[in-house]
């Protein structure tokens, strides 16, 4: 009987203390670190030179982030854990805050071989909105394909669309684009 209660109370203090650290940790944990996988992206277009993995600092929050020098496409084969959540900070470097241009646009994609969802399309333009330099935190659903194998894709574009019956534009001047603490985590 003692050894059983022993026991109980082990399992509960283990259980007690793995329920805080969740707590504290809000509740989540990172799955997949994407920052790590880097290296392993399995799309890197144009080309691997165009990507720099950096400490940035945006209005004094500094994160590990991805850094494209040029409109770029960067992805990753996963398989998504059930509960997951895509979790990343998006932003641009400090010195396009003085640089006249018509910011860039933020695109994340999940593609399963069959379909393509757009979860992310956020245009981020510093100069002419002060809102737009700090990080923006953004938390998006990968529930919906929990199991499956898919191709999780960041995506900056030079330019926003543009207006109807307007010629597309490619202004890069000031697009200094960062995908920052990209990560699946399990809430």
């Amino acid at each position: 009987m003692k050894r059983s209660g022993i026991a109980v109370a082990v399992v509960t203090i283990v259980v007690a203390g793995f329920a805080a650290w969740l707590l504290r940790s809000g509740g989540e944990h990172t799955a997949i670190d994407l920052i790590e996988q880097f290296p392993t992206a399995s799309i890197k277009r144009p080309n691997p030179d165009v990507f720099k993995v950096e400490d940035a600092s945006i209005a004094g929050v500094s994160h590990k982030a991805i850094a494209p020098s040029e409109p770029a496409r960067v992805g990753w084969h996963i398989t998504v854990p059930a509960d997951a959540w895509l979790k990343v900070s998006i932003g641009m470097k400090e010195q396009s805050w003085t640089m006249q241009g018509n910011g860039v646009i933020m695109q994340i994609v999940v593609a399963n071989g069959k379909t393509s969802e757009e979860l992310l399309r956020l245009h981020v333009d510093p100069f002419k909105e002060p809102g737009d330099r700090q990080w923006k935190d953004l938390t998006l659903d990968l529930s919906p394909y929990s199991g499956q194998a898919v191709d999780l894709i960041f995506n900056n574009l030079s330019s926003p669309p543009p207006s109807p019956g307007q010629a597309a534009i490619d202004d890069r001047n000031g697009d200094f684009p960062l995908w920052g603490v990209p990560r699946v985590v399990i809430k």
